[in-house]
């Protein structure tokens, strides 16, 4: 099987995937998202907390989890004060840790994780909580909004396909060459246009917003989806691979296909207190 194929057929599993939790209501989306959670901070403890132990690198994903799933389940459930509490002792039991194991930059360590908590579990919570943030009434009764994660989702695999393919057939100035020398400034702009016209499509499917808030939206995502990817490309580069791991054939790792969400999370959360 070559590698076009595998790509296709992996690429065509995980979209389908996540169309089907996020249609299904807040528990299904809820499921697939900790397990994506799960996946990205496996990768990242394995790219970037090497020396630490067996005992730290269970600690950083458990904790992981524990952030994500307060996040995901505070916005439909009630949580009693304790568990947030729990959270905070978790976090300041990571600047204790080190104390009782010899290290020659514990505080970069420390970093490292703290990093990996804000970028994945805090960035994954804010992409499910983007499901409460506009509700969607079905039988008279709010519903998880699962139709506007997956237009996000929509947007930025838009973004993506459409800046990889402009990029190959008109790309000749790199969008930044220190990072990435395959990323140009045409296909940025490919993937652009054509994110907006997935948001006009979007439009006349779901009619949450006006046409100029889908608008205003996908600039957003493809502003966040191209930073992601800069982003991880970026961290790629510093440890000298290519891929954040092979657990899916033909794209690599989960960071690898999640790196555009990861920062545009951030973005639309905020956008959508504005609107």
């Amino acid at each position: 099987m070559n590698n076009f194929t595998q790509r296709a057929i992996s690429g065509t599993v995980y979209v389908a995937l996540i169309s089907i939790s996020l249609a299904l209501g807040n528990w299904p989306a809820f499921c697939l998202l900790f397990l994506l959670c799960f996946l990205c901070l496996w990768e990242y403890k394995t790219l970037m907390l090497k020396e630490l132990s067996t005992f730290q690198k269970a600690f950083f994903i458990i904790c992981g989890l524990y952030l994500f799933g307060i996040l995901g389940l505070w916005q439909f459930m009630y949580i009693s004060r304790i568990f947030y509490g729990v959270g905070l002792l978790l976090t300041i039991t990571l600047f204790i840790t080190p104390l009782f194991k010899k290290h020659e930059s514990p505080f970069d360590a420390i970093g490292r994780q703290l990093t990996g908590w804000i970028y994945i579990p805090v960035s994954i919570g804010l992409l499910y909580g983007l499901g409460y943030q506009k509700f969607l009434y079905l039988n008279g009764e709010i519903a998880y909004n699962g139709l506007l994660v997956l237009s996000v989702f929509i947007l930025i695999w838009a973004n993506d396909t459409f800046a990889y393919l402009v990029g190959k057939w008109l790309g000749k100035r790199p969008l930044l060459m220190r990072i990435s020398p395959a990323k140009s400034i045409e296909g940025a702009i490919g993937g652009l246009l054509f994110t907006l016209i997935a948001s006009v499509a979007i439009f006349y499917w779901q009619r949450q917003f006006t046409l100029l808030e889908y608008c205003i939206l996908a600039i957003l995502v493809s502003l966040g989806a191209t930073l992601g990817d800069l982003i991880e490309s970026m961290l790629k580069r510093s440890l000298g691979i290519k891929d954040s791991g092979n657990i899916i054939p033909g794209h690599g790792g989960i960071l690898d296909r999640m790196d555009a969400v990861l920062i545009t999370a951030w973005l639309v959360y905020f956008y959508f207190q504005l609107i």
